[in-house]
C-alpha cells in the first residue's frame, strides 16, 4: 500500500514538473516570438525612415528644377508627388535678393507602426564669387592715409604706402559684426611694396620682384603683422641671392621665408634663400544679365545712344531717390553714366555693356534705414591711360569716383546699412579723396588716392547674375520631425 502511494507522488510530480517546462518553453517562445516581432518591426521603421530621407531629396531636387526652369517664379502652393519608396511634398518660399528656401517632408510606410517621416530644409542663393576687398586681375595702387578692412588679392604687384593700413575684421579700426578677413596681402606674380609706416596687419604673400630684386619691399617704418613670404611664379628659375628678397627694413611680425636675401626685422623664425612656388593667378567672376532676376516693376533697360538723353533725364528726375536695376546696351566712351549728385534709397544695380560709370564731379550717398545692395558694373574697356598710370585721374577709368563717395549713414568704425560691390573687368576702378563704404571691388586694375575706408562686407559674396551659376545650394539641413509649414527646423 505504501509502494502505491509513492508511485502516485511520483506521477503527481512529473506532472507538475511537465506542466512547469511546458510553461517555462511556452514563455521562452513567446519571448522569442515577441523579440523576432519586434526586431523585424524596428528594422522596417529603420529601413522606412532610410527610405523617407531619400524620398524627402527628392521632393527637394524636384523643387529646384522647378527654380530653374521657372525663371525663380516659385510654386503659389505646396507640391506634392510620389516615388518607388514613398511620398513627399514640398513648397518653396522666395527671400530677398533671390535667396530661396525649400521644405520638403518625405513619408514612407502606412501602418503606423513602420511609417516614418523625414523632413528637410534646403537653402538656394547666387554662388559665392567675391571674396576680397580689393581684387585685381592687374595690381592694386593705395597711396596717402587709405584703410581697407579685407583682404587684398592682385594678380601682379601691390603697393601699400604713405601711411595706408590693410587691417583684420578684428582690429578696432574696422566695423564690429560687419566686415570679415584677415589683412592680407597678396601679389601673385610680381611684387609687393610697402613704405612710409604703412602697415599689413595680417600676411603678404609676393610671386614675383621688382626692379631692385625685392618680392617684398619695405621701408620707412613699414609693417606686416603676420607672415611674409616672397615666392617665385616662375617655379624658382633666376638669381636667388639677387631677386626674391625681403627688405630693406620694416618688420614682420611672424615668419618670414623668402628665396632671396632677409633684412627686415623679423620676429618669428627667418628662412632666406629658401625657395616656395608662388600661389598662382584668380580669375574674376562671370556675369550675366536676366531682367527675371531682379523684383518686378523695377528693371529699365536703356539703348545708348538711343536713349542716352532718356536715361539721363530719368537719373535727374530720380536722383535723390534712386533704386532699381537699369541695364545699359550699347555706348561707349562718349555716352558716360553720370551718376553724381544722386542718392540711394534702395537696392540699386547698374549694368553697363560698354559705358564708363563716372562720379567724378558730385560724388553718391545713401539715406534711408533700410538694408540697401549696390551693384556697379561695366563691361567699357578703357584704355592705358592716366588712370592706370598715376593714379589721379578717376574720370578715365571704367567707373571713377571723385571726392564724397560715401554709402553709409555713419562713418566706417559705426557701421552702415549699404552694402557695395563694384565691378569692371575690362577695366580701371580709380577712387580719389574721401571715399567711406563697404563692400568690394573687382576690377582689371584699381588705383586709390587719398582717405579712402573700404570695409570688405559679406553681403556681396553672394550677388545674383554673378558666377558660373545662378543659384547653388548654399544650406541642408535635416529638421525635427513636423508638418511641412513649421517655422522652426530645430
Amino acid at each position: 500500500m505504501t509502494r502505491l502511494v509513492h508511485r502516485r507522488d511520483e506521477r503527481g510530480v512529473a506532472l507538475v514538473t511537465a506542466i512547469m517546462v511546458g510553461f517555462v518553453a511556452t514563455m521562452l517562445v513567446s519571448s522569442m516570438m515577441y523579440v523576432a516581432f519586434h526586431n523585424q518591426t524596428s528594422s522596417a521603421r529603420n529601413r522606412s525612415s532610410g527610405q523617407a530621407l531619400h524620398v524627402a531629396e527628392s521632393g527637394v531636387h524636384q523643387a529646384i528644377a522647378y527654380l530653374q526652369n521657372s525663371s525663380g517664379v516659385v510654386p503659389g502652393t505646396t507640391q506634392t508627388g510620389t516615388t518607388n519608396e514613398g511620398t513627399y511634398q514640398y513648397r518653396v518660399v522666395a527671400q530677398s535678393r533671390n535667396r530661396y528656401q525649400i521644405d520638403a517632408v518625405g513619408t514612407v510606410g502606412t501602418a503606423s507602426s513602420t511609417m516614418a517621416s523625414r523632413r528637410l530644409r534646403v537653402t538656394m542663393a547666387p554662388p559665392i564669387s567675391f571674396k576680397y576687398a580689393l581684387f585685381s586681375l592687374s595690381d592694386v595702387t593705395t597711396k596717402n592715409n587709405n584703410v581697407v578692412c579685407g583682404d587684398i588679392w592682385a594678380n601682379t604687384y601691390v603697393e601699400v604706402y604713405n601711411g595706408d593700413s590693410v587691417l583684420a575684421s578684428t582690429n578696432d579700426a574696422c566695423p564690429s559684426g560687419g566686415s570679415i578677413g584677415t589683412g592680407n596681402v597678396t601679389a601673385a606674380t610680381s611684387y609687393i611694396s610697402m613704405s612710409n609706416n604703412s602697415t599689413v596687419q595680417g600676411d603678404a604673400w609676393s610671386g614675383g620682384y621688382d626692379t631692385s630684386g625685392y618680392g617684398i619691399s619695405m621701408s620707412n617704418g613699414a609693417s606686416i603683422g603676420g607672415n611674409a613670404k616672397a615666392s617665385s611664379a616662375a617655379l624658382c628659375a633666376g638669381s636667388a641671392g639677387t631677386n626674391y628678397k625681403i627688405g630693406s627694413s620694416g618688420s614682420v611680425g611672424g615668419t618670414a621665408t623668402a628665396w632671396g636675401t632677409i633684412t627686415s626685422s623679423v620676429t618669428g623664425t627667418s628662412t632666406p634663400n629658401f625657395c616656395t612656388p608662388a600661389s598662382g593667378t584668380k580669375v574674376m567672376p562671370d556675369i550675366s544679365w536676366n531682367a527675371a532676376n531682379y523684383p518686378a516693376g523695377t528693371v529699365h533697360e536703356y539703348s545708348f545712344p538711343t536713349d542716352y538723353s532718356a536715361f539721363n533725364t530719368y537719373i535727374s528726375a530720380n536722383q535723390s531717390n534712386l533704386s532699381g536695376a537699369f541695364h545699359i546696351i550699347g555706348g561707349g566712351a562718349a555716352y558716360p553714366i553720370n551718376l553724381n549728385g544722386t542718392t540711394v534709397t534702395g537696392d540699386l544695380t547698374v549694368y553697363a555693356e560698354a559705358s564708363p560709370i563716372d562720379m567724378t564731379t558730385g560724388g553718391m550717398g545713401a539715406s534711408g534705414s533700410t538694408d540697401k545692395l549696390v551693384v556697379l558694373a561695366t563691361l567699357y574697356q578703357a584704355p592705358a591711360t592716366n588712370c592706370t598710370t598715376t593714379g589721379g585721374n578717376p574720370a578715365d577709368c571704367a567707373i571713377g569716383f571723385k571726392n564724397n563717395f560715401s554709402m553709409s549713414s555713419t562713418s566706417l568704425s559705426g557701421g552702415n546699412n549699404t552694402a557695395v560691390l563694384l565691378y569692371a573687368p575690362n577695366g580701371p576702378i580709380g577712387f580719389k579723396n574721401s571715399t567711406d563704404f563697404h563692400g568690394a571691388v573687382y576690377a582689371n586694375n584699381i588705383q586709390v588716392k587719398n582717405n579712402m575706408n573700404v570695409s570688405y562686407d559679406p553681403r556681396v559674396q553672394q550677388v545674383v547674375g554673378f558666377g558660373a551659376s545662378t543659384l547653388d545650394i548654399s544650406d541642408w539641413q535635416e529638421c525635427a520631425p513636423g508638418a511641412l509649414t513649421t517655422t522652426s527646423c530645430g
